[in-house]
């Protein structure tokens, strides 16, 4: 079932308080998922809110999500080959902090070794539509810090429930070969947790809260034995202030003074052109499994056909090399760029062929 769901604006957001309510009409999209199977996905599509802000949200969606560009037409409805993915459902767009923030959210399921399902969020500004995640939100030091008391918490948990596993092997029962498992299984977890300078956990944004989250102790295999699951540590309302940035006081605490950033480092679209009449769009975006190093990743598009193109990245401060490489890693084009502001420009070459770039924060 689609699902058409509509968010009110309740903070003061300026002339963003007086724009229509941003509101979720989803797309259908046919896809290529599990076993080389069609399926339909029913894929958000924002309306509604201030200028510019859903289109935003839309593209950053589509990007982040189906690895392409939203199509001006909304009749094309064909995307490309989602591997092992058996549903794609949009279950709309929801206000948070205040109306300050927005967030989208996505029903999913898929198949590889095991079928699971789960959720995808994706926060934004509801003042611009871009992005944003805890590295824009929180200083720099943040997640180390809370991550000594969250990482204190999680242990103590753990080493209560082994502590009540083994009062209950000593007991006589039919459970006794199951309990010894989970005894196994959380001291294996426990082996591999006590170090607090082994960071394990990532920090996320929530309604009202930063939340440091921990993975369950159990694999896929053995999920059923795992019965505590994963651990959250949360730090609410004006607990949460000694660790935000002043954007992330704005959004979270409702600090009107603190002004948004030039661009976002949980992940920035950049548009614009090659040689003045070729449109581009570019993503940077952090990387590693807890994408806490910002700007250390990107692709780009051809705005026209709307493929994701890889790039390899090399960076120096505000300079980056991305270079192009082919289906064998060949070297094909390179981009040099420098960041200033909400501008990113240089040149584009391969061989001979040199023509300039110039893009700006979308």
């Amino acid at each position: 079932m689609i699902k058409l769901t509509t968010v009110l604006l309740a903070a003061n957001l300026g002339c963003a308080a007086q724009a229509a309510p941003f509101s979720d009409q989803p797309r259908s999209y046919v896809f290529t998922g599990d076993g080389g199977k069609s399926a339909t996905a029913h894929f958000p599509w924002i309306a509604g809110g201030p200028p510019g802000a859903a289109e935003h949200i839309n593209s950053y969606l589509h990007d982040a999500y189906l690895q392409t560009l939203p199509a001006s037409d909304p009749k094309e409805t064909r995307i490309k080959v989602l591997d092992g993915m058996t549903m794609i459902e949009s279950q709309g767009v929801n206000a948070m902090n205040g109306g300050r923030m927005v967030r989208v959210s996505i029903e999913e399921e898929g198949c590889g070794a095991y079928c699971s399902s789960g959720i995808s969020d994706f926060d934004f500004d509801a003042a611009s539509g871009r992005p944003v995640g805890a590295l824009d939100l929180t200083a720099p030091d943040a997640k180390a810090r809370l991550h000594l008391k969250a990482h204190k918490a999680h242990v103590a948990e753990i080493e209560k429930f082994l502590a009540a596993l083994k009062r209950d092997l000593r007991k006589s029962g039919p459970d006794k070969a199951r309990l010894q498992e989970q005894i196994e299984l959380y001291e294996m977890c426990l082996s591999g947790r006590e170090d607090a300078a082994r960071d394990y956990s990532y920090l996320l944004v929530a309604e009202n809260s930063l939340v440091v989250s921990f993975g369950e102790c159990g694999s896929h295999a053995s999920r059923a034995l795992d019965e505590l699951g994963g651990f959250s540590y949360s730090v609410k309302g004006e607990a949460m202030r000694p660790y935000l940035s002043s954007y992330g006081r704005r959004l979270l605490l409702g600090d009107a003074q603190a002004e948004a950033p030039s661009i976002n480092k949980s992940g920035q679209l950049f548009k614009g052109t090659i040689n003045g009449r070729l449109p581009v769009t570019l993503f940077l975006g952090p990387s590693g499994r807890l994408g806490e190093k910002p700007f250390d990743s990107a692709h780009y598009y051809y705005d026209k056909f709307r493929q994701q193109i890889a790039l390899v990245m090399q960076r120096e401060g505000d300079a980056f090399v991305l270079t192009e490489n082919d289906k064998n890693g060949k070297p094909t084009a390179v981009m040099t760029l420098k960041l200033s502001g909400a501008k990113l420009s240089g040149e584009w070459r391969s061989g001979a062929k040199r023509m300039p770039v110039d893009l700006t924060a979308y």
